[in-house]
């Protein structure tokens, strides 16, 4: 039996994140059976983008003072990491990077944690066992490095994984190649399997989700904030995951993230191997929760398995550039995998080249790429 905690926790008041974090875990077991004195304890945050806590893209600062206080209370070494970039920050960088914009750095050294930005701690080559899609990745040195890893993930939506989670979450501890190498996939099961084939081998530990304010609609970067006021922990991220699908109303069979890892025997064995305690998951669910554009019911993505390969794409979903939002940043130029966007001045998208894996979409600061449906598909989608 695999446990997730369910706790109540309304706004981002630091004793109140605090009292609900130290309650999460205590309801699972307690942080006693994980952490010992001196052990190195990475926590993996979600630093998409440099941007204030208030958009709903980034791990919020009060969970990760929380965790570091309570871990250091415990006698750990704290780490709190991600590869963050200082790429279409524009005029914020003269503001610090994207630890500094989102209010991490700050409440990491207060409470006597350490930054590590994985850009600048570096990467080893290592072999990824039982692969599906990435036989080799470069993984992040602190990751190998800490005795004890933690999710600390953003409840929000994903164009290909429709949920981004505490699986997903360890998407940012490859360098942007190897992402890149994943979105060059494009579709959405071969995805969540490069997704899964990183997760694999990071050795999570614990994973407590950020769930005060979570991303709807378009998410992980352009969607809309919107208040669950829930924390969710468990020593499974898989098991985490499944629950937050709940959450948020999808079915947990339709992330594939969740499907794969349980498929390849990492995590609960089943769905039905899943067990709340704290909150009751019913008086939890958001059933408005808006869904991203490229989520589709069972019905619809059958017909458009059935129908893609007779080269009939009556489901067409591209991305497309919205020019009043438009900072010229070059964002998009840079990460487009396939090198089909060029600025002129002004992102120009090659859609003879585009592989619709949507990283511009994901980067974009300013939301101007936005993700525009053939008409079938917008009377199709599941709302």
């Amino acid at each position: 039996m695999s446990l997730v905690s369910l706790v109540r926790c309304n706004d981002y008041q630091p004793q109140r994140v605090y009292d609900s974090v130290k309650k999460a875990i205590h309801l699972i077991g307690g942080i006693e059976k994980l952490i010992k004195p001196s052990n190195r304890v990475l926590l993996k945050i979600n630093l998409l983008s440099a941007s204030s806590p208030e958009r709903a893209i980034i791990t919020h600062p009060s969970l990760v003072r929380a965790m570091v206080r309570l871990l250091k209370k415990s006698g750990a070494i704290v780490w709190v990491g991600d590869a963050a970039s200082t790429g279409g920050m524009g005029s914020d960088l003269r503001r610090g990077d994207a630890f500094d914009v989102g209010g991490i750095r700050e409440v990491v050294e207060k409470e006597g944690g350490q930054i590590v930005n994985f850009n600048h701690h570096g990467y080893r080559r290592i072999q990824v066992p039982g692969a599906k899609r990435l036989t080799e990745i470069n993984l992040a040195e602190p990751v190998l490095e800490a005795d004890v890893v933690v999710s600390l993930p953003k409840l929000k939506t994903h164009e290909l994984t429709f949920l981004t989670g505490a699986v997903k979450n360890f998407f940012g501890c490859v360098p942007s190649g190897d992402r890149f190498r994943a979105h060059r996939l494009s579709k959405e099961r071969e995805f969540a399997e490069a997704v899964v084939d990183i997760y694999s081998v990071c050795r999570p530990k614990l994973a407590v989700m950020d769930a005060v304010v979570a991303m709807e609609g378009e998410g992980p970067s352009a969607g809309d904030p919107t208040n669950v006021g829930a924390l969710l922990a468990s020593f499974d991220c898989v098991s985490l995951d499944v629950v937050a699908s709940q959450l948020t109303s999808f079915r947990p069979e339709e992330i594939l993230t969740s499907v794969d890892a349980i498929e390849r025997g990492i995590g609960p064995e089943s769905l039905e191997e899943v067990k709340t305690v704290g909150e009751e998951l019913k008086g939890l669910i958001n059933k408005d929760f808006k869904k991203p554009t490229l989520y589709r019911n069972s019905a619809v993505r059958s017909l458009r398995r059935l129908l893609t390969p007779l080269g009939i794409n009556i489901f067409r979903v591209f991305p497309k550039l919205n020019q009043s939002r438009c900072s010229r940043c070059g964002l998009c130029e840079e990460k487009c995998p396939v090198g089909a966007i060029r600025l002129d001045p002004l992102p120009l998208i090659n859609y003879e080249e585009c592989i619709q894996c949507f990283t511009c979409h994901e980067f974009c600061p300013e939301g101007a790429i936005e993700l525009k449906r053939s008409w079938i598909a917008r009377r199709l989608q599941r709302r």
